[in-house]
């Protein structure tokens, strides 16, 4: 065996798998194979490290002996033929040079007869296909066999492999590697430093062996210094490549030469996706080739561990091999990212059509799926691809933008509008908003701008920023006047109007809606009619005009049940509901709470079902049910906690407010005693 790596660090879980192998052909009394394990990762993970740290531990378990073959498979040499490993095998086990036979049957039947009944550990490092590893396996069943490969060797399931995965390491394990290499008291003193160093390194282990190395043999480095070294990519594979060793580049440039053409030309061109998460779409529209040919050759790459196979259908990059794969020439790839970008686009838009139907919409996208069945069955599993998917739509929209692609970047931002709507995520709102109004302003899209300025001052609103909503809101309608676009206009007279009564200025709120009204009507669009009945609605119930009030959204519950938006019905069902309490209809407002509550349940918004909450802790509050008022409260926090807002706030404020609850009578001393 090679010697025992000097600063091998953790990999419990593997080891344990390697052990759980061995034990369990040891006590399998009817299965007479050996134990085959392979060891599957991407290159400098450290499969060989693992395999003979394993060994050595272990040597006392096969007292016939241990036997190394590095089969070269993804060396820049020759991979070595399985009848030299077997020659090898065959002399170290005692057979005279000129008595190992030339053919590989041959060698094969006598490694055979001659291990039968032994107790005999093979590690065979490097494998490139299960061919070249099938003869190196012993007939009897005291022998264990440890493989290490780049690829899943799939065909050695037949002959009853188990398969350990290795990914790098935990970034806690990755500093304590670091730690082996530099000394406890440096890493102590730069912790933060060398926590991004590990990061940086991609938590390899062959990358931090050799940063570590650097460190150690500089005593008067600080950390930073490396840090920032290894901060510019276009260096970092060189700098992180040991030396006199096979470089990181010419490892990954192994595994890349092994390739076919369209697995090499998949890896080449979606090493361009700004963002983690490869799924076979993505992977479609990067390289423009059916369905079929994409999985396949992201499968391909999973096989050769140059792609992580994260979910079904779901893959990413190691940051490393990332870097390998974008240095690699190949003028297609500056198409990539304004493909990947269109995919998202045309994919966010068919969400958004299930999610709200008849919302009107700047870009065209839409139109071409009027006709198409639904991607998604509900607005609630649209609503979950859109969440998963948010991280990297962000990544790709900032891409684009700095790429100087402005239509698909304002096209991006607008398509997030329904997912901020139900989700919130008000950090990414307002800074993709404000990326999306630069690109719609710098290609002179006056009609887009106006629209991501209105979808912007929404965020605004909800977080109860009313100047700058308004600000946002008064310039959009300045735009949409000078552009003609009187749908955009009565938007943002809408949002004009909720921002003055959020400021307290109802009569000016009033206003603002009727005018939006006014365009609505004129416009046709009936939907946007019967919601500036609601705001006008709910402005008048805050100015205390109670009568009014009912009048205006029951107008709007009718007319929403008319067009089907049940949705924005049962909004308005809440705010009559709590009328109705008020008043001492309690029953009837239960039951209507409790069908929105049904209703947005199946929404996907945590924000809308925690409103339904805090309007049946107002109700049980005029029953004097503070408990019930305690509990709804509770669980309205649970549901609009984690998206925060001043909501939260009033929620939080509102439990404080209770009354204490009663201390429960103690039992008397004989119980107690009893």
């Amino acid at each position: 065996m090679p010697p025992v790596p000097a600063h091998f660090t953790s990999r419990i879980a593997e080891l344990e798998a390697l052990d759980s192998a061995a034990a369990r052909q040891e006590g399998d009394p009817v299965d007479r194979s050996p134990a085959v394990t392979v060891v599957v990762g991407p290159g400098g993970v450290g499969k060989t490290a693992l395999a003979i740290t394993w060994a050595v531990r272990n040597a006392g378990r096969f007292p016939a002996g241990q036997l190394y073959a590095d089969l070269r498979g993804f060396s820049p040499e020759t991979a070595l033929p399985p009848e030299d490993a077997l020659g090898a095998f065959l002399r170290a086990l005692g057979v005279p040079p000129e008595r190992v036979p030339i053919g590989l049957a041959e060698q094969t039947a006598l490694f055979r007869t001659i291990t039968a009944g032994l107790r005999l550990l093979l590690v065979v490092d490097n494998a490139i296909s299960a061919a070249q590893v099938r003869p190196l396996i012993p007939a009897s069943s005291g022998c264990v066999v440890v493989v290490t490969s780049r690829l899943r060797l799939d065909g050695l399931h037949a002959e009853g492999a188990r398969f350990v995965d290795m990914a790098p390491l935990p970034q806690e394990h990755a500093v304590e590697l670091l730690e082996r290499s530099v000394g406890k008291s440096r890493v102590a003193a730069e912790l933060s430093d060398v926590t991004a160093l590990a990061t940086l390194c991609g938590r390899l282990p062959i990358a931090l062996r050799v940063a570590g190395a650097r460190l150690a043999s500089r005593p008067k480095w600080p950390v930073a210094r490396m840090v920032a070294e290894l901060r510019d990519e276009r260096g970092r594979l060189a700098k992180l490549s040991p030396v006199g060793e096979a470089s990181l580049t010419a490892t990954f440039d192994s595994s890349y030469a092994a390739l076919p053409p369209h697995a090499a030309r998949l890896y080449r061109l979606i090493s361009e996706h700004p963002g983690q998460a490869i799924e076979v779409g993505v992977a479609v529209a990067a390289v423009r080739v059916p369905e079929d040919e994409a999985a396949d050759g992201l499968q391909v790459l999973a096989d050769a561990s140059l792609l992580e196979e994260v979910g079904e259908g779901s893959y990413r990059f190691h940051d490393l091999v990332r870097l390998h794969a974008k240095s690699l020439p190949d003028e297609e790839r500056f198409d990539v990212v304004p493909r990947i970008a269109d995919w998202y686009l045309h994919r966010m838009t068919r969400a958004n059509m299930v999610v709200i139907p008849m919302r009107w919409r700047v870009s065209t996208v839409r139109a071409r799926y009027e006709d198409s069945t639904p991607l998604f069955d509900t607005g609630a599993e649209a609503l979950r691809w859109l969440d998963e998917r948010l991280p990297d739509i962000v990544e790709v929209l900032e891409e684009t933008f700095a790429l100087g692609d402005d239509e698909l970047t304002w096209q991006l931002c607008e398509a997030l509008w329904e997912l901020f709507m139900y989700r919130k995520h008000y950090q990414r709102w307002i800074r993709t908003h404000e990326i999306g109004i630069a690109a719609a302003h710098r290609c002179s899209h006056a009609v887009a701008e106006a629209r991501l300025r209105c979808q912007l001052a929404r965020a605004y609103l909800d977080l109860e920023r009313f100047e700058a909503a308004e600000h946002e809101c008064s310039k959009a309608a300045e735009l949409a006047r000078g552009a003609g676009s009187r749908h955009n206009e009565s938007v943002a007279l809408d949002q004009l109007g909720m921002a003055a009564q959020g400021l307290g200025d109802f009569e000016r709120a009033v206003e603002f809606f009727s005018e939006s009204l006014v365009i609505e009507g004129e416009l046709g669009i009936d939907r946007g009619v019967a919601l500036r009945h609601r705001r006008i609605g709910e402005a008048l119930l805050q100015a205390g005009r109670t009568a009014d009030a009912v009048r205006h959204l029951r107008l709007a519950q009718e007319m929403f049940l008319e067009i089907g938006d049940v949705k924005a019905e049962v909004r308005v069902c809440v705010a009559l509901a709590l009328i109705g309490a008020r008043a001492g209809e309690i029953t009837a407002a239960k039951r209507e709470l409790e069908r929105a509550a049904a209703v947005f349940a199946e929404s996907g918004s945590p924000v809308y079902q925690a409103e339904v909450q805090v309007a049946f802790a107002e109700v049980a509050e005029f029953e004097g049910d503070f408990d019930a008022v305690r509990l709804r409260l509770t669980q309205a926090l649970e549901l609009c906690g984690p998206v925060g807002g001043p909501l939260v706030e009033r929620v939080q404020a509102r439990l404080e407010a209770l009354p204490a609850r009663p201390d429960r009578p103690q039992p008397p001393e004989s119980a107690t005693a009893q």
